[in-house]
């Protein structure tokens, strides 16, 4: 769990577009939640996001919007792997937009693709704010192993763990999810694979949902057998977005 500080001077409801593209323009009032999008390696999104600060104007994101969920993808840095530089700057953009729409009681779902997937688990692990879903494409859940799955991954993971206060073997743990799932919240899940993925290969990630599962979570997977790294079915993109939906909209 991060410590809580008063970032308010600097990520506030005036400056939610430095930190975040949201679907504002295509919100319906009242707001019903939010879902926030961590971004894979070079600013990859699973619902059509851009890391170019823009209007969140893809179809997912309008649809969320006219059911009154405003959806947020966060710029933490593009090396982040959730770490908690990542998680701070997530919970204060959510705080911010706390005051901004006069809730208390956020119903928040967090979601990303690849280093996204991998981000949004550890979010939902260490944020402040309690995810009801968490939505995770591809995910990378063990950096520990995965550290050398391509050459120029490798100083992306070292990158966001540098500033730990401890060897890095052991801060590489602390952001791979397969090892936190101790502190992974009562939420409901919902993670896909890609069969021929040979950056995170499949196994990993059936390891990490049976860990889950084993732990008692409600997880739904969907497997894509002969996709590569990032690919989706059309039917399994849309029941991702259709998960997170679905749990915020659920009286």
């Amino acid at each position: 769990m991060q410590k809580h500080f008063d970032d308010r001077k600097y990520i506030n409801r005036d400056t939610i577009p430095l930190y975040a593209n949201t679907n504002e323009q295509f919100l319906t009032l009242p707001l019903r939640g939010v879902v926030l999008e961590l971004p894979g390696l070079g600013g990859g999104s699973c619902l059509g996001g851009s890391a170019e600060p823009c209007s969140y104007d893809a179809e997912h994101a309008k649809d969320f919007g006219r059911h009154g969920i405003l959806l947020a993808y966060l710029f933490p840095g593009p090396w982040s792997w959730g770490n908690k530089g990542a998680v701070r700057m997530g919970d204060a953009v959510l705080d911010a937009i706390c005051d901004k729409y006069g809730v208390d009681d956020l119903r928040l779902g967090v979601c990303g693709g690849s280093m996204g997937g991998h981000g949004a688990l550890l979010f939902a692990a260490d944020s402040r704010h309690t995810p009801c879903v968490v939505a995770a494409a591809c995910p990378g859940v063990d950096a520990t192993v995965q550290l050398d799955c391509r050459s120029d991954i490798t100083r992306t993971y070292i990158s966001a763990v540098s500033g730990y206060d401890m060897p890095l073997e052991d801060a590489l743990r602390v952001i791979s999810p397969v090892y936190r799932i101790a502190d992974m919240p009562r939420a409901k899940y919902y993670i896909c694979s890609d069969g021929d993925d040979v950056l995170f290969p499949e196994h990993f990630c059936n390891d990490y949902v049976q860990k889950l599962r084993d732990a008692g979570h409600d997880v739904t997977y969907d497997r894509q057998p002969g996709l590569g790294h990032g690919d989706f079915l059309p039917e399994v993109r849309q029941r991702l977005h259709d998960a997170l939906k679905s749990a915020i909209l659920q009286a």
